[in-house]
């Protein structure tokens, strides 16, 4: 049974052990084509009393090689300078550079990023004059890279947009990376908490982009089955390979065994990612979320063999380090057993399928019992919201007596996963919980818009009235949704503000929503407001009332059959390879 104290021992441990590198390492890397392992070891490994030198000292030795190395190698010296001038301008530096925390007043300061970044772009303008095939290789792989990204965020014309995003030189690129960057409302959000304003940290929904999403702030992934099959068909050049090799080394295995191994290549990706801000945090945040496999909902003895067979792969492929990955696991009787046999051994969790206060708060208790560093207790908010919608415009004739029409409830359907989450964040907070460890997550975000929405203070009311709550977990087009408001007042203890009367008035006609409402549990509330009792009280223990509740059961069957899917894939995958499976 790991205790708490020991695993972060085992991650700072780690930290000093890190080699310190030098210019001549880092042109080493920058050659072998591992521009992001430079970056990372400049950005997050060095004291911030050698920063700057370390930067110009590389800068010189990329452009005295640059006219006598090939032109592959003078493809990674311009993007390696790209992104180190864009780096400089994103949210990166806070992690170390920028931290007083770490650093007390040793710390860089802005104005001497900004003037990194500046010379560091000039260089890499001047030295791409010289270099036409080069640079067009570059700009061709921006225009790829940026197209995924924004057919992911729902862009529409995603290849022209991308084009047109990239320009005609590296300078125009650059401009438009750091317009996005300085104008992101995802990216103030984040500066909030480095500033220590808000709670909140920011999570990128997806498999895919973690590097774009980092830049602005994010520290956290969740993923799911569909979530990994789609980060394999973003990028099936680079995941195809993977697979394929998986395949031929496993002769003989079924389908479920190789989607677990294919699971956890590209959940690594994104840990090894993070895993810088997991050290220079001491194991705070920087975790990647992995879901077992969602058809043993009802089986808790397969959840844990599962999560525990894989926490140990994971330490023998981090070399015996801390993994950072918790493990999502359905807010479900078996869920709850699995949640406390796993913390117990200072294994993080992250509880989904979970939208209602039955759920939540019995999870949060066994959380905060168990040893894991940090888990986190996720609120589907939208996932909610719809099936809260459906019920009330479906009993609009009924309503119209009390004065509410289509309008008021699909506001008040908007507002329903916020309001069950306000409630949590209010109780744990009340309870003395650390949300620093017991992390509310707030996922499933939409976008709301057009009739019936207009009076919805944002149309993105699942982010912009619950800053403060533990993690913001985004979506991409939620994101580009969000970002593409104009700045806007950010308060950064919004979650505690109520949810106005006029919304509760209407929700308090849906049985859904006073379901998910209700605690039902002395404990936490000696008295509740009648108008929120639901007709019936889930209790985890009826485990076959909570999976027939609508919004577990429409998402366990949707998990269910997005594994199945990314179950076919693996299957044509091996049927390529020519090896049949079990």
């Amino acid at each position: 049974m790991a205790r708490r104290d020991g695993l972060q021992e085992r991650i700072r441990a780690e930290l000093a052990a890190h080699p310190k590198v030098d210019v001549t390492a880092l042109t080493r890397l920058v050659s072998k084509g591992a521009e992001r392992s430079a970056l990372e070891e400049i950005f997050f490994f060095t004291e911030p009393s050698s920063f700057l030198d370390l930067c110009h000292g590389i800068l010189r030795e990329m452009d005295n090689a640059f006219l006598s190395s090939s032109e592959d190698h003078q493809e990674q010296i311009l993007r390696f300078l790209s992104e180190l001038s864009l780096w400089a301008q994103s949210y990166l530096p806070e992690w170390r550079l920028l931290s007083a925390r770490m650093h007390e007043d040793d710390v860089v300061n802005n104005i001497q990023l900004k003037d990194l970044a500046a010379e560091t772009a000039s260089r890499c303008m001047r030295l791409s004059r010289d270099a036409d095939m080069p640079t067009g290789r570059l700009m061709a792989s921006w225009r790829k890279d940026v197209a995924a990204r924004f057919a992911a965020e729902g862009v529409p014309d995603s290849r022209g947009e991308a084009v047109a995003f990239v320009g005609t030189s590296l300078e125009s690129y650059q401009r438009k990376m750091a317009a996005a960057m300085a104008t992101s409302n995802v990216q103030r959000v984040a500066q909030m908490h480095a500033r220590g304003e808000t709670l909140t940290e920011i999570s990128n929904d997806y498999a895919a982009f973690l590097d774009y999403a980092m830049l602005l702030g994010a520290s956290f992934v969740t993923c799911n089955p569909p979530l990994v099959d789609i980060a394999w068909v973003a990028d099936p050049e680079r995941w195809d390979p993977v697979v394929d090799e998986i395949v031929r080394g496993s002769p003989g295995a079924t389908a479920a065994a190789l989607a677990a191994k294919v699971t956890l290549e590209i959940v690594l990706s994104n840990m090894r990612m993070l895993r810088p801000v997991f050290l220079l945090t001491e194991g705070h945040t920087g975790y990647v979320s992995l879901q077992v496999n969602p058809k043993n909902h009802d089986r808790a003895g397969a959840m844990i063999s599962e999560a525990e067979s894989i926490y140990r792969d994971l330490e023998g492929k981090l070399g015996g380090g801390v993994p950072n990955v918790v493990f999502k696991l359905p807010a479900t009787h078996a869920g709850l057993i699995a949640c406390r046999a796993l913390t117990a051994q200072g294994i993080g969790v992250n509880i989904t399928v979970n939208f209602g206060m039955f759920q939540h708060l019995r999870f949060a208790e066994a959380i905060r019992e168990g040893n894991a560093l940090v888990s986190t207790i996720t609120h589907m908010s939208g996932r909610l919201a719809f099936p809260v919608r459906d019920e009330l415009l479906g009993k609009l004739d009924g309503l119209a007596e009390d004065g509410i029409d289509e309008v008021r409830a699909r506001e008040a359907a908007a507002w329903s996963g916020v309001a069950v989450l306000k409630r949590l964040h209010f109780l744990l907070k009340s309870r003395g919980y650390d949300l620093g460890r017991v992390k509310p997550l707030v996922a499933s975000l939409r976008v709301y818009g057009g009739k019936g929405y207009e009076a919805l203070p944002t149309p993105v009311p699942d982010i912009s009235e619950v800053i403060g709550t533990g993690i913001i977990t985004i979506f991409p087009n939620v994101r580009h949704a969000f970002d593409a408001l104009l700045p806007m007042e950010l308060d950064p203890r919004r979650v505690e503000t109520p949810v106005p009367d006029r919304v509760l008035e209407v929700l308090r006609h849906s049985e859904v929503f006073k379901q998910a409402y209700h605690i039902g549990n002395p404990d936490w509330l000696e008295e509740e407001d009648g108008r929120f009792r639901p007709d019936r009280i889930l209790r985890l223990e009826d485990e076959a009332a909570v999976v027939e509740w609508l919004p577990v059961k429409n998402t366990i069957a949707e998990f269910c059959a997005s594994y199945d899917a990314f179950l076919k894939r693996i299957e044509s995958r091996a049927a390529i390879t020519g090896k049949p499976l079990r």
